[in-house]
């Protein structure tokens, strides 16, 4: 069943989806009514989740599960990334992306991982860059500590 984002509780689970680019206007409505969907269906074993979405940046998603009510299954948390793999697929996007998100003026700037090193040796990475961070574990994670300086992330070692 599907909840506002802002009333779940900190201990729910969340899952971070990284955009390969910026959406658009419409691709993000399709996605919220995708989402929207999928949420209020959305099932373990049987059992309704209790689910919501965030979507920050027009480009990151932020899919949570209060699992003090149902915990999510490895059956439901498949069926989560095919809500991805077929909005990827009818949006033209990857929604696997593994880059460094850096945002910048309320923008995501993606950096390959494989060119950490040479974009911090050209200043195109700063230690005060804000940087997403992509493997927190819940909502109150992701409230607190979403974004870091890189210095202060775990791209520490590149500085």
């Amino acid at each position: 069943m599907y909840i506002p984002f802002q009333d779940m509780p900190p201990q729910a689970r969340i899952w971070v989806y990284q955009a390969s680019r910026s959406l658009t206007a419409p691709e993000l409505d399709q996605i919220k009514q995708t989402l929207s969907q999928s949420c209020q269906a959305w099932e373990a074993h049987g059992a309704p989740l209790q689910a919501s979405f965030e979507i920050k940046y027009n480009q990151v998603i932020i899919v949570a599960v209060n699992e003090a009510m149902n915990a999510a299954s490895g059956c439901s948390i498949d069926a989560s990334t095919r809500w991805f793999k077929s909005l990827g697929d009818a949006l033209h996007v990857d929604f696997f992306s593994r880059d460094v998100a850096v945002v910048r003026d309320e923008h995501v700037e993606l950096l390959a991982l494989g060119q950490l090193k040479s974009a911090v040796e050209a200043g195109q990475l700063t230690r005060e860059d804000q940087i997403i961070t992509p493997l927190l574990q819940n909502v109150g994670q992701y409230r607190n500590e979403w974004l870091s300086t890189a210095d202060q992330s775990y791209l520490k070692r590149y500085f």
